[in-house]
């Protein structure tokens, strides 16, 4: 999976909707063709397609080990007196 972010920027709707045989509304540039936008009213989920950056910072993260709770408690010097029971 690839997660990145755009800057959001306002679309002219008259540039680009139009319904397909799903009931599916599309958004396709009027200029190019290009497929950019997906709405599916009845799944509530809209997508806006975008090439992904070949310059991107590409990163995986692996699962870190679990944590001793015992020891990182002892590394803080945690202290019961941090704590008050309000209700």
């Amino acid at each position: 999976m690839s997660v990145f972010e755009f800057d959001t920027i306002i679309y002219s709707d008259a540039d680009y909707w139009q319904w397909n045989k799903r009931n599916n509304l599309e958004g396709f540039k009027k200029t190019t063709k290009e497929h950019v936008f997906t709405w599916q009213p009845h799944g509530s989920q809209f997508t806006i397609i975008e090439d992904i950056p070949t310059n991107r910072l590409s990163i995986r993260i692996k699962q870190p080990p679990t944590l001793n709770k015992d020891l990182i408690l002892k590394a803080l010097k945690f202290d019961n007196s941090w704590v008050q029971i309000v209700k």
